[in-house]
């Protein structure tokens, strides 16, 4: 079979456009989310991210206090006490972290008086951002690219086929040999670039890649590249001008509204075109869907190829097709509960008497050391939200792994930690106030969790789950339902007079409680 340039583009014709309009706005909207995530064309990844500067989620102009941020970073002592070349090059770090995580520089910059009394936390947030936004920039995209070639692979013989399948390739049997496969491409393909010639020609050697692997995650670089390479050999130039003859369709990309809904999936589709028509003709190995060897945009062939799927009907056989990568689903380890043992209104009565526990210690422990009498709560009631929320968050999470109390200690330990990191950062970002520093203890995180208190929390999370949380449930469960409703609205509604006491009186500042800086 000859390569037919009008008949790859017609393929690609059908699939955006002749499968529906459902099948069409589908496809759109897988290409804005990738748009979105620059994966796409960069004009129209301008576009949609140009859709936050008209609602007013990224700007052009930095706020004043964003301004004050990053010339407080740069004049910290730390800096200003560094010989001048090594100062002008955390200088430009800082810029260069601070210039993609404009997010995180305006929500610190909001409070310049927070990141004064804590430049290290500061810097680290700065940091710890870029990482994470650096690794699902490079890593997850990628992966999501190959994600986005196995959704544009089977629109080609479905109509119906559901965005979730883009994360097909996703699971967890293939995901890191999946990222690293399209690293080793990405690294190669960059260095083949930087001498420009030798970059187009393995654009169009190498191009094949993604679809073998979201065809089957299991390949290997090598394997994958061999393939692609075999594939496309003595067709890289038809390649390319089957590319110049769509430059009618490349041009509509400057338009951003219609570079979205046709340019970029015709693409998509002719990238699948060209994918196909090579797997067909050249005898390469490794293939594994057998439901791709069905013909396109031929339903009676296709209901044919899946009739051996079972005993469906041929309406159920058409709209699932019987692929080998399934959806991708969480899986759940053997003997551990998936759904919690415990109603709404359990959870409900937890949250007061944990916070009413965590009250009566905070309490219990100024008698004790400073032999006085002072209500150590946040609030003006007889609670502590932050021991509420920890002692649900334990019981809701932790609850179905209680077969492993080694694990359990474990993840109470970081949940805890999480959570009471977060209350004391929302407490002094927003309010100003202290109400707990570690600054004294052993292996403190800048005074807001340490050591000791975690292996507290460890300790107390075992005592909620394989105690208080059974006898609680079954002392509420002993009362009638009208009885547990009282209960749960009665206390529901002291906490939310007491959430409005503080709104509009401010939150209690007492003898021994925190304070404002």
């Amino acid at each position: 079979m000859t390569w037919n340039r009008k008949q790859l583009k017609k393929g690609a014709w059908n699939t955006v456009f002749k499968r529906g309009l459902m099948a069409w706005m589908a496809m759109v909207a897988v290409c804005f989310i990738f748009s979105y995530l620059g994966v796409d064309d960069s004009s129209q990844t301008k576009f949609v991210k140009g859709i936050d500067q008209v609602l007013g989620q990224e700007t052009e102009h930095e706020a004043d206090n964003v301004t004050i941020l990053k010339e407080y970073v740069k004049n910290m002592p730390m800096i200003e006490h560094m010989s001048e070349k090594k100062a002008e090059t955390v200088a430009r770090a800082i810029d260069s972290v601070t210039a993609k995580q404009t997010w995180i520089i305006k929500l610190l910059g909001a409070n310049t008086a927070y990141v004064e009394r804590n430049p290290g936390e500061v810097i680290v947030m700065l940091l710890i951002s870029a990482l994470i936004m650096a690794v699902v920039h490079f890593f997850i995209q990628s992966a999501a690219i190959v994600g986005k070639c196995r959704y544009a692979m089977e629109c080609r013989y479905s109509d119906k086929v559901s965005v979730n399948r883009m994360f097909a390739p996703f699971h967890r049997h293939y995901l890191l040999r999946l990222m690293w496969v399209m690293f080793c491409y990405n690294v190669v393909m960059t260095l083949w670039w930087l001498t420009i010639i030798g970059g187009v020609y393995k654009y169009y050697q190498y191009r094949m890649v993604p679809y073998l692997l979201a065809e089957n995650p299991r390949l290997k670089w090598r394997d994958a590249k061999n393939m692609s390479r075999e594939m496309t050999r003595g067709y890289k130039w038809k390649m390319f001008l089957t590319d110049l003859s769509c430059i009618h369709v490349w041009m509509i990309k400057a338009i951003p509204v219609a570079g979205l809904l046709v340019a970029l999936p015709f693409q998509m589709e002719l990238d699948v075109e060209m994918y196909f028509w090579f797997r067909q003709n050249i005898g390469v190995e490794n293939f594994v869907e057998e439901a791709f060897n069905a013909a396109p945009y031929n339903k009676k062939a296709i209901e044919a190829a899946y009739q051996s799927a079972g005993d469906a009907g041929v309406a159920e056989v058409w709209t699932k097709p019987a692929y080998i990568l399934q959806d991708v689903a969480v899986e759940v380890p053997e003997g551990m509960k998936v759904k919690s043992e415990y109603s709404l209104r359990d959870f409900i009565f937890f949250f007061f008497v944990f916070c009413f526990i965590g009250w009566l210690w905070e309490v219990v422990l100024y008698i004790v050391m400073d032999h006085v009498l002072v209500n150590r709560g946040t609030m003006y009631g007889p609670w502590l939200p932050v021991y509420g929320v920890g002692g649900v968050a334990i019981i809701f999470l932790l609850d179905r792994f209680k077969a492993d109390k080694a694990k359990l200690f474990a993840m109470a330990m970081v949940v805890c930690g999480i959570i009471e990191f977060i209350a004391s950062w929302a407490l002094d970002f927003f309010f100003n106030s202290q109400y707990w520093d570690y600054k004294n203890e052993f292996l403190n995180v800048n005074g807001r969790i340490c050591l000791v208190g975690l292996l507290a929390f460890g300790l107390g999370s075992l005592f909620g789950v394989y105690i208080a949380a059974p006898k609680l449930s079954e002392f509420l469960n002993s009362k009638s339902k009208k009885v547990q409703n009282i209960i749960c609205i009665t206390l529901s509604v002291l906490f939310i007079i007491d959430l409005i006491c503080c709104a509009i009186f401010g939150f209690n500042k007492g003898e021994g409680v925190g304070g404002t800086y």
